[in-house]
This record gives structure tokens, C-alpha cells and sequence, in this order.
């Protein structure tokens, strides 16, 4: 819908007529198509996972991998921890959906003046939200399956967690090095897979942009330089994101911290993940003591062992109870579920920051 348009319907909507309610329920219906795109470029999740938008009816129900090696993990509902478990050979996986909710308001008066502007940023604003409850649940999946190691069961043989980290007294440990990057490729091929994506804190990309030309050769170096610390090396596309690293929200954090959403038991501890030098902080974030933190490698390649089906996309309906108030708004809601049927798509690289 052009702005124009825009404008004018939402003025509409500030008559307390018919006309005026069946104006709101239509623009809240057009904000719907600008939320979810905005959605699909602010989720990091819908570039790691396979999105599938299930039909009216259908079951999230996937095939586990033809070998049955791997236990799959899935997340029962927003905030809860992912629950692994062995499917049994010719078993299929069922993955529950749950419900994740948005809403927004402004007052009336912005409708009078026709200030769609407020409406189109708070629309923006329950995009976002949205984006940040996908990446909570898919690094609820994620982070559990990349530590945690398979003791067997059965035929099936034992697996290690897919953990890598550089000596500490080894060349390139400390900060996102050469020698970490390639440990974690040889690492994905030594099972028969290709590390093809890197996510990485703000730190990790600024350790990239440090590397001189004992490092890389020029060529490479100017590249990075280029595209600043990101782009591709060894053909390995490298991705920041804000919350990794020491102040991220989804490191992997000590005992006794404050700030984060994974947290090592006493013993420091994450699953099958030690942590010999953890990463302290304190509620409000901020870092009391400095040490390790933790970059995700992925085999993209294949794009079916991290899933997201999707039941129901969000969609804006008008709020008129709002109106006792003196505000409009919307709500809306999405039904999905998050995934990993196959935990050997991915690495954890640890760079201990303490040294």
C-alpha cells in the first residue's frame, strides 16, 4: 500500500464510527505484510534454520538422520530448555509448536493527525521483538546440541561434543585466530562435513581485522579489510552478531554469573563443555571477569538439520478495547518450533579471553 494511502486510512481509523472500526481492522491487516518482512531480515534463525510453513492440518514431523546416530533436540516452548532424545531406526520426530506474542499501541490522537509514522515504528518495533523471541528459541536448540557429547546407546557408537580450542600455549591462542578457524574445518571433515558459516561476537570480528600478514596473505588481507573483518576466508562466510562474545547474551557464562541465558553449573560445567577460564558477569552485563567465549561454525550445505516449522506466521489484529484509553493498537501471535535433528552440522570454537 503506498504511504499516501496509508496515511489517509489511518486517519480513518480515528472516527468512533463503523467506517472508522472497519478502517483500523484493515490497517491493521496491511501492517502484517511489513511486519513479516521485516522479520525475515532482522531474524538470525531463518537464516540458520529450514523454515517450513506447515498447511492447514499437517504435522511438524521430520525424518531423523538415515545413519540414527545423533540423539535430536527439540524446544518445548519459548524459555524452556531444549530436550534431547534417540529415535530409533525408521523413526520420525515430532516437533512441538508453541505460541510467541507481539503487540503495540499509541495513542489516538496520532490517528487524527495522521501520523502513520507512529504506527509504521511500532510496527517495526513488534518485528523486532518477534526476531529476538526466534533467536532466544534457536539458540536455546543450538548451544545445548554443540556441547553436549553421545555416550551410545545400543549399535549406536559413543561421539565427543563438537568442541575445539587452541592450546593455551599453542600459536593462536586467545583471540579468533588462523589456527582456531582451521582446527574447526579439518574438525568438520574429519565427520564427512564442510564448515561453510562462522558467527561471531563484535570482538572475534575485530580480532580479524588485527591479523597481519603472517596471518593471511595480502590478498586475503585486503579482502577482509575491505568488507571490515567479514566476508569469506577459506571459503568460510563469516557472520557478526551483537550477542556473543563477553557481553553477549548467549555466551556461555561461569557459575555465579549474573547476565546471560547460559550458565555453567558449579563445577562450571555446560554439558560436555568445561570451563577452564569462565566468563564472569554481572547482572547488568557488564564483565567482572574476562575469559572464555564462544564462536558457532555450521555446514550449510545441507539445510535440513536445523528446522523451524511454522504453523501459523503472525498476523496484526486490531485491539479495540483500546479505546477505553484513548488508544489504538494491535496484537497477533505466531505458532512455531524450533529443531536440530542433526547436531554434527555444527562446531563451537572457545577463545579463551583471559590470556
Amino acid at each position: 500500500m503506498e504511504l499516501n494511502e496509508m496515511r489517509e486510512l489511518f486517519k480513518a481509523t480515528a472516527e468512533q464510527t463503523p467506517e472508522g472500526q472497519a478502517a483500523f481492522r484493515a490497517f491493521a491487516a496491511a501492517l502484517t505484510t511489513p511486519i513479516l518482512q521485516k522479520i525475515e531480515l532482522e531474524s538470525i534463525m531463518r537464516q540458520l534454520f529450514a523454515v517450513e510453513r506447515l498447511a492447514p492440518g499437517a504435522q511438524a514431523v521430520y525424518p531423523v538422520a538415515e545413519d540414527f546416530e545423533i540423539p535430536v533436540w527439540v524446544l518445548p516452548g519459548l524459555g524452556y530448555l531444549a530436550q534431547n532424545f534417540i529415535e530409533g531406526i525408521g523413526e520420525e520426530v515430532y516437533i512441538p509448536t508453541f505460541t510467541i506474542n507481539a503487540s503495540a499501541d499509541w495513542k489516538i490522537t496520532y490517528a487524527r493527525d495522521s501520523r502513520v509514522d507512529i504506527a509504521q515504528r511500532s510496527a517495526a518495533r513488534v518485528a523486532k521483538d518477534l526476531a529476538n523471541y526466534e533467536e532466544e528459541c534457536g539458540w536455546r536448540v543450538i548451544m545445548p546440541a554443540a556441547t553436549s557429547a553421545f555416550s551410545g546407546k545400543g549399535l549406536l557408537g559413543s561421539r565427543p561434543a563438537p568442541i575445539y580450542e587452541i592450546n593455551p600455549a599453542s600459536t593462536g591462542a586467545g583471540y579468533l585466530s588462523k589456527e582456531l578457524l582451521n582446527k574447526m574445518i579439518v574438525g568438520f571433515k574429519r565427520i564427512g562435513r564442510t564448515l561453510t558459516d562462522l558467527y561471531v561476537s563484535p570482538e572475534d570480528a575485530a580480532d580479524i581485522r588485527e591479523w597481519t600478514d603472517t596471518d593471511i596473505d595480502p590478498v586475503t588481507r585486503r579482502e577482509i579489510f575491505q568488507a571490515a573483518g567479514m566476508g569469506k576466508i577459506w571459503n568460510v562466510t563469516l557472520h557478526e552478531i551483537q550477542h556473543l562474545g563477553a557481553t553477549g547474551l548467549y555466551n556461555i557464562n561461569g557459575y555465579g554469573s549474573g547476565y546471560g541465558k547460559f550458565i555453567a553449573d558449579s563445577g562450571n560445567t555446560y554439558n560436555a563443555y568445561t570451563l577452564d577460564n569462565p566468563n564472569i558477569t554481572a547482572a547488568d552485563g557488564t564483565v567482572g571477569t574476562l575469559g572464555e567465549t564462544q564462536v558457532l561454525g555450521f555446514d550449510m550445505g545441507t539445510n535440513d538439520s536445523l528446522v523451524m516449522p511454522i504453523r501459523k506466521e503472525y498476523e496484526a489484529i486490531d485491539d479495540p478495547t483500546l479505546l477505553r484509553v484513548q488508544k489504538q493498537g494491535f496484537f497477533g501471535w505466531a505458532e512455531l518450533g524450533f529443531a536440530c535433528l542433526d547436531p554434527r552440522m555444527m562446531g563451537l570454537g572457545i577463545i579463551d579471553r583471559s590470556l
